[in-house]
């Protein structure tokens, strides 16, 4: 199992806390020491995060002191919270508590889901800092609106690192998400329920909503790909599935300034259907994937059964040694998509440590011999790094997670310039 142990303690001690909610908001305490029959507190705390979040009500904030959780059931949130009275899945400051589902059996992972059913909304949630390992989906989420999941390492989950259904106005940052997938029924030749390998089935992040942010993710070795958008018939509005339009298709989507690297049998990105429109997707790197089958195109940025409009690709760094990065299938440039300022197999990313095959510990950091760097777009919106650094620290934004920060650049910086969808 892969390791990011230096890289997750930074970004957990790096934890700030969101400003105060409602007088009538309750915070409670969970602890490996605890008990259920506790009333929650601080000094007397609950056992369970399971417990925890089915309690919790809009305004609650519940913080998880380090420790590892093998005992959960499907952690469940039931509630929706408010724009004044969001509710909080925390990490007490300083600590690491370590979801670890031991047996990845279905249920096996932290869902949003609204009691009263699955085209109910649920908003303005927020999941940070912790470990999510060994489950079916790492998190799953149901008509999430208006929340975020950050500072999170998903990992060796059996099916989805996150899997999305339905949603709109999400942020996504600051997340690891590596090795998820059936590795073990693809190596066996299992086939999915329609007869087709299973192989390019389970993904990083496969999600479908409206007006997602994904920025500063490291993204690695997970079996299919990387970051995958289902704008394909699926996501469609139905009021069955979804409780408005404006939870369904995939569109108006900002992926940035990302590592997504070693995916065994897929690119970094793939936007898939004809209700993927408007989509930027710049100041990436994209790495070394399609590793099962290194002759493959496609193996940065791919489009399958492509009929929207208004993509743009600017600024990405792409290498694989394979075939080629920037793979089309079903789009066709300057009718469905433009792109500029790509640097495509001019040269290695210069990572700290990061070869043509995964290592057992990736480090995606920049060395000072990096075309990345001062190479990225000043995006208004992503004024910070990976590790919570400032960007840009030179004369542009460094492309990927990471701003380099070790060398002398004293340039000023480029003017930001609003991230906006058009």
């Amino acid at each position: 199992m892969l390791r990011f142990n230096q890289a997750l303690s930074a970004c957990l001690l790096a934890s700030v806390l969101l400003p105060p909610v409602a007088a009538h908001a309750t915070t409670y305490y969970v602890a490996t020491t605890g008990n259920n029959s506790n009333p929650g507190t601080e000094d007397k705390p609950w056992r369970t995060i399971t417990y925890a979040v089915a309690a919790m009500v809009a305004g609650d904030t519940t913080f998880v002191r380090g420790g590892t959780y093998s005992t959960e059931d499907t952690i469940r949130f039931k509630r929706t919270g408010t724009a004044t009275a969001p509710i909080r899945l925390l990490n007490y400051p300083g600590e690491s508590p370590v979801i670890d589902y031991v047996d990845q059996q279905v249920g096996d992972t932290v869902t949003v889901l609204h009691v009263a059913g699955q085209n109910v909304a649920m908003g303005y949630l927020t999941i940070e800092g912790f470990e999510i390992k060994n489950g079916y989906d790492g998190i799953k989420f149901y008509n999430m609106h208006n929340s975020v999941i950050r500072r999170n390492w998903i990992h060796d989950n059996i099916n989805q690192g996150i899997l999305g259904i339905g949603g709109h106005h999400n942020l996504f940052e600051r997340n690891i998400i590596n090795h998820n997938g059936s590795f073990v029924g693809c190596a066996r030749g299992r086939l999915s329920s329609d007869g087709t390998t299973i192989c390019n089935k389970t993904h990083g992040l496969y999600m479908h909503g409206d007006t997602y942010t994904i920025t500063n993710n490291i993204i690695y070795d997970n079996l299919a790909v990387g970051i995958q958008q289902n704008g394909s018939s699926t996501s469609a509005y139905s009021p069955i599935r979804h409780p408005g339009p404006e939870f369904a298709g995939a569109a108006n989507w900002v992926i940035a300034h990302n590592v997504s690297a070693y995916h065994s049998y897929g690119p970094g990105i793939l936007l898939w259907g004809s209700l993927s429109n408007n989509i930027r997707i710049e100041n990436n790197i994209l790495f070394e994937n399609h590793q099962a089958s290194r002759s493959t195109g496609g193996q940065g940025i791919f489009f399958t059964g492509m009929g929207g409009k208004g993509v743009t690709i600017r600024n990405n760094l792409c290498y694989a040694s394979g075939k080629n990065c920037l793979g089309v299938t079903g789009a066709t440039e300057g009718v469905h998509y433009t792109q500029s300022g790509n640097l495509v197999n001019v040269s290695n990313p210069g990572f700290i440590n990061a070869p043509a095959t995964v290592p057992a510990s990736p480090n995606f950091a920049l060395t000072a011999r990096s075309p990345a760097i001062d190479a990225g777009l000043p995006l208004a919106t992503v004024q910070i790094d990976f590790n919570g650094a400032p960007r840009p620290r030179g004369r542009a934004p460094d492309i990927g997670a990471y701003e380099y920060t070790t060398d002398a650049d004293t340039r000023s910086p480029l003017e930001p310039t609003a991230l906006v969808i058009n």
